[in-house]
C-alpha cells in the first residue's frame, strides 16, 4: 500500500504521520513547536519523524519514500525553501536538509495552499476546477484553486486575505475582526465599553474563541459583538473573493468556525448577489477539522501537488 509520511508545522505545534494513498490517517504525534526558530523546527521535524519510526513504526515495515510538509508562511515549493517573513527573517532550505537528513523526497509547501488541494481531493471541495478555502483560526489566510490551478500570485502571498482591509485604511485589516487573533485584540478594545462583560476577567491572558462562544451564550454583550464583528467580516469577504474569483464553492475551516456555531450565520450575512453565484454554497470542511493541515501536508507528500501546479515542481 502506497503511504507517505505528512508534517504540518503550525505556530504551536507539529504534527506527524503517516496516510494512506486514500486519505487515511494511520497514526500521529504531536510535537510543541512555539517559541522556536526555523531552523529548530526543522532539527525537531527530523527527530519528530525518527522518533515515530521509533514509537510506531510504518505499515509496510520501511520508511516511506516520501514526505510532504505543510508550513506557516511563505514557501517556495519549486526550490524548497521556507521564505523570509520579516526584515530580520532568514530563508531556510528545508527541502535540501529534510532530503539529507532523512534519504527521502521532500515536497513542502504554504499550508492553506496544501489544504485547499486536500480539500479539492478528498473534502468538500473534490472534483471542482474552481473553489476557495478559508482557514478561520488564529489568523486569516485563503487557498484558492482557479481553472484547477493554484494561486501562488508573484511571490507565493496570494491568499493572505488576512491583510485586507474594507475601512479606507481608517480600521483594522480583516484578521483583526475575523480570527483568533482579533479576538484577543477586539476584547482589549471593547472593555472600556462594555467594563461588566464576562469576559473581563480573561482579556489580559488572552480571550479564545471558546471564551467568547461561552460568553455569548449566558447573553454577554461584548462577546456578542465580538461574533458580529466576525460574521459581518468573513461575509463580506467572502462576497468580495467570490466577485473578484467566480468559485463554485467557499469552504471554511479552521478552529473559530468548525464547530458550526458560526457557519450559518456566516452563509446567511453572504451577500445575495454574491450567493447567487456560488454554485455549491458556502461549506464546511469536508475533511476532519483537527487534521485539515495533516491532510495538505499529505496531499503534497502523495505527489497530488504537481497537477496543481503550472510551475515546474520538483
Amino acid at each position: 500500500m502506497k503511504t507517505c509520511i505528512a508534517a504540518d508545522i503550525g505556530g504551536t505545534k507539529m504534527l506527524i504521520a503517516e496516510v494512506t494513498a486514500e486519505g487515511k490517517i494511520i497514526s500521529k504525534l504531536r510535537f510543541e513547536t512555539g517559541g522556536i526558530s526555523k531552523e529548530a523546527i526543522m532539527e525537531k521535524l527530523i527527530c519528530g519523524v525518527k522518533e515515530y519510526e521509533k514509537q510506531i513504526g510504518w505499515l509496510s515495515g520501511t520508511r516511506p519514500p516520501q514526505i510532504g510538509i505543510g508550513i506557516n508562511g511563505i514557501i517556495d515549493p519549486v526550490k524548497g525553501i521556507w521564505k523570509k517573513l520579516g526584515v530580520e527573517d532568514t530563508e531556510v532550505a528545508v527541502v535540501e536538509k529534510i532530503e539529507k537528513e532523512l534519504k527521502i523526497r521532500c515536497f513542502i509547501d504554504n499550508d492553506v495552499k496544501c489544504t485547499v488541494m486536500a480539500e479539492n481531493q478528498f473534502g468538500a471541495g473534490r472534483k471542482c476546477k474552481n473553489m476557495v478555502y478559508i482557514n478561520v483560526g488564529t489568523g486569516l489566510a485563503a487557498g484558492v484553486i482557479a481553472n484547477g490551478k493554484v494561486i501562488r500570485g508573484t511571490d507565493g502571498f496570494a491568499g493572505e486575505i488576512g491583510f485586507m482591509n474594507f475601512t479606507d485604511g481608517q480600521g483594522p485589516h480583516v484578521e483583526m475582526l475575523a480570527s483568533g487573533m482579533g479576538i484577543r485584540s477586539q476584547a482589549k478594545l471593547l472593555l472600556e465599553k462594555y467594563p461588566d462583560s464576562l469576559l473581563k476577567n480573561r482579556v489580559e491572558s488572552g480571550v479564545t474563541g471558546w471564551d467568547v462562544f461561552q460568553a455569548a451564550e449566558q447573553g454577554d454583550a461584548m462577546a456578542a459583538q465580538i461574533l458580529d464583528d466576525m460574521v459581518r467580516m468573513n461575509a463580506l469577504m467572502i462576497s468580495n473573493l467570490t466577485c473578484v474569483l467566480s468559485p463554485e464553492i467557499v469552504v471554511l475551516g479552521g478552529g473559530l468556525i468548525s464547530n458550526g456555531t458560526l457557519l450559518k450565520r456566516v452563509q446567511d450575512a453572504v451577500l445575495p448577489k454574491a450567493k447567487q453565484h456560488l454554485e455549491r454554497g458556502v461549506v464546511l470542511t469536508g475533511l476532519d477539522p483537527a487534521y485539515a493541515g495533516l491532510m495538505g501536508a499529505a496531499t503534497i507528500g502523495l505527489g497530488y501537488q504537481q497537477q496543481y501546479d503550472e510551475s515546474k515542481q520538483r
